[in-house]
């Protein structure tokens, strides 16, 4: 029992008939976002040495631009402020992988492309953690399930989007952060490419 990532990918997808074993990565989708309009974007600084082959950097993950070091790294503490989501220009590698989930492969030195999220903000991702002591699935259920029925009920009891300290992935869980930066769950919801995501508004800077 521990934490857990939200799937990348749902059973019956084209990618798992075909590629079941290849790995895949986050996706997010910008609904409404301010740092579109208003420039709050970093493009020019390098990934830090939290970014490896094994855990490279991810679409949809959350993180912070240290200007004094230089270097794109996970959230020092649950409350660092000014924290972006990286929404790297997807593109197609090679013939053989193409669609959202096969872009993500950026390590330290890489350049990824972060949007400085504020309140009211909304965006559609698949990039999430979550503690499965606190979704605990049922004997016998599928895995994800008590997660997933939590997310389908959030328009009446809430789950909210948390950041993690030392890690990128944010975190789903039901307890209302005390302060800092979170957002609000608004549904359980489809990526583009019709796999399983979670459409969140940022609450709180």
């Amino acid at each position: 029992m521990g934490m857990k990532r939200f799937p990348l990918r749902s059973e019956n997808s084209l990618s798992m008939r075909y590629r079941p074993h290849e790995k895949v990565y986050a996706a997010v989708e910008l609904n409404q976002v301010a740092f579109q309009i208003d420039g709050r974007v970093e493009s020019q600084m390098p990934l830090g040495e939290a970014f490896t082959i094994d855990d490279p950097c991810e679409n949809g993950m959350w993180v912070v631009a240290d200007y004094a070091t230089g270097a794109v790294n996970p959230p020092a503490a649950a409350t660092d402020k000014l924290i972006g989501i990286v929404y790297t220009t997807e593109k197609e590698y090679d013939d053989y992988h193409y669609g959202l989930q096969y872009f993500g492969r950026k390590v330290k030195g890489d350049y990824p492309r972060i949007g400085f999220m504020d309140e009211g903000d909304s965006i559609t991702s698949n990039c999430f953690q979550y503690d499965d002591t606190e979704f605990t699935d049922a004997s016998g259920a599928k895995e994800h399930s008590a997660l997933f029925a939590a997310l389908k009920a959030a328009n009446t009891t809430p789950v909210y989007v948390v950041p993690v300290a030392d890690s990128p992935i944010p975190k789903l869980t039901a307890t209302k952060p005390s302060g800092g930066f979170y957002a609000k769950v608004a549904k359980f919801y489809t990526m583009p490419n019709g796999e399983p995501g979670v459409m969140y508004q940022v609450i709180s800077r």
